[in-house]
């Protein structure tokens, strides 16, 4: 029986490393089966309306999977072991791995992913994120070309597919990330409220709270605060 050979898969974040590792392996001709995109189903609008442009702009499909669950579920239910189990989950310890971001992106790529060959954008500068990954075979493309993450801005801005959310955001991912930077947290007040209003209630709700004090940074964000 024949072997088949194993895909080859673009991990697609939305980010500027995933995107301008995405477009350059296409002008370089590299083999491409499939793009796909772990969408947690907690994205900003923005950044499905930047996938749209992506598609558009390469003429493929990306293929967005998602998780089994959702956040506010996860949330809300009840830890199944560890110190823990039985208790409501909240979110996770700001020195502990974010659970989310485990299970709707680092087990749904596995599982997807399994045994294929998977190019991963991590930028030159970030050899620390440089892992193997036994359940597929990592390739890293931006490293080999020695791409940093400033030449990976500079890359999508000579192309103009600069993801508007960096305007905001230092870094993309769920919008209620516990670990995000103070400015982040600022631009989430600023420019989504609906959304920070949202994440004052989880914060309320989370067994161990947020991290921070939401209502001392909202006093500081408006100029209150002395």
């Amino acid at each position: 029986m024949t072997k088949t050979a194993p895909a080859n898969i673009v991990s697609f974040s939305g980010g500027k490393d995933s995107t301008a590792m995405l477009l350059m392996l296409i002008e370089k001709g590299y083999p491409i089966d499939k793009i796909v995109f772990a969408d947690t189903l907690e994205e900003f609008p923005e950044m499905y309306e930047y996938i749209a442009k992506v598609e558009k702009y390469i003429n493929r499909k990306i293929i967005k999977v998602s998780p089994k669950t959702t956040f506010s579920k996860w949330f809300y239910g009840l830890a199944v072991k560890g110190k823990h189990k039985g208790k409501m989950r909240g979110f996770p310890p700001n020195n502990a791995h974010c659970y989310w971001s485990r299970e709707v992106k680092d087990y749904t790529l596995k599982k997807y992913c399994y045994g294929q060959n998977v190019y991963l954008g991590i930028a030159y500068d970030e050899p620390n994120r440089i892992k193997e990954h036994p359940k597929f075979n990592a390739l890293y493309p931006l490293n080999e070309w020695k791409m940093t993450e400033a030449d990976c801005l500079s890359f999508l801005r000579q192309r103009d597919l600069h993801n508007s959310l960096y305007d905001r955001f230092q870094r993309l991912g769920c919008w209620f990330c516990p670990k995000q930077r103070k400015t982040s947290l600022k631009s989430l007040w600023q420019f989504y409220p609906y959304l920070w209003l949202k994440l004052k209630v989880l914060a309320n709700e989370s067994p161990c709270g947020f991290g921070r004090d939401l209502n001392k940074l909202e006093l500081e964000f408006k100029g209150e605060l002395i």
